[in-house]
């Protein structure tokens, strides 16, 4: 992986994050085990309709949303993998789960040719650290537009929502017009918004078209979508 500012700092953050609270929640920058549960209760609310799945996680740290996975859903059929920029959280994956695919790399920096049905980042784009809001919304885009390569049928995310009765200067509050343009102008005009949990946050599902043109097959619908 070639090296750049952003995710320099970032992985200066986790590193320090998971040497300083391996083996609890702080150890991937979450609150408790429940935060993390709602959190993922939420993303996986994208293929909540599908039993036979590939799911890959960006930004995986140790693979926590596998066990949830697994504790969650035992009658459907979903094959995890995830990647990260850590390879102390890699490691610990591998350790934890070592039949599945891991890797060691940097999505914001490019897609890759393993594609997946549904592509998902919980809580990657909440802590901006010491970059600016200026590179941090470039880098969330980047990382975005990438896994939307790699996604057959969505991909879901989350962000710190701006309707929070406090503020951390080393957090990213999203800016929801401007990631509602990026969404339609680069990915696609067929997403959802859930900003109706406890967490101050809220979860983005994105659908490649071909997907939802899949689940309107009527004749009538066929102008409503160019693919």
């Amino acid at each position: 992986m070639d090296n750049n500012p952003t995710r320099t700092k970032q992985e200066k953050i986790y590193r320090k994050l998971y040497q300083s609270f391996k083996g609890t929640p702080m150890a991937v920058s979450s609150e408790s085990i429940e935060h993390k549960k709602l959190r993922f209760l939420n993303v996986c609310g994208i293929f909540k309709e599908e039993n036979h799945i590939t799911v890959h996680e960006i930004g995986m740290g140790m693979a926590d949303l596998q066990q949830f996975i697994l504790d969650n859903y035992p009658d459907k059929e979903i094959i995890y993998s995830g990647s990260e920029i850590l390879k102390e959280y890699v490691k610990e994956s591998r350790n934890r789960f070592p039949s599945l695919n891991f890797f060691h790399r940097d999505i914001a920096e490019s897609s890759f040719n393993d594609t997946y049905d549904f592509v998902v980042l919980s809580g990657v784009f909440h802590q901006r650290g010491e970059s600016s809001i200026r590179e941090w919304e470039s880098f969330s885009q980047n990382l975005l537009k990438n896994a939307f390569d790699m996604c057959t049928k969505g991909i879901a995310f989350n962000f710190v929502s701006p309707f929070v009765d406090y503020y951390q200067t080393q957090s990213y509050y999203a800016n929801l017009p401007k990631i509602l343009n990026f969404i339609n102008d680069e990915l696609s005009r067929f997403f959802e918004i859930k900003h109706n949990y406890a967490l101050f946050e809220f979860t983005v599902y994105v659908y490649k078209e071909s997907y939802i043109k899949s689940l309107h097959p009527q004749t009538e619908f066929t102008k409503y979508f160019k693919v």
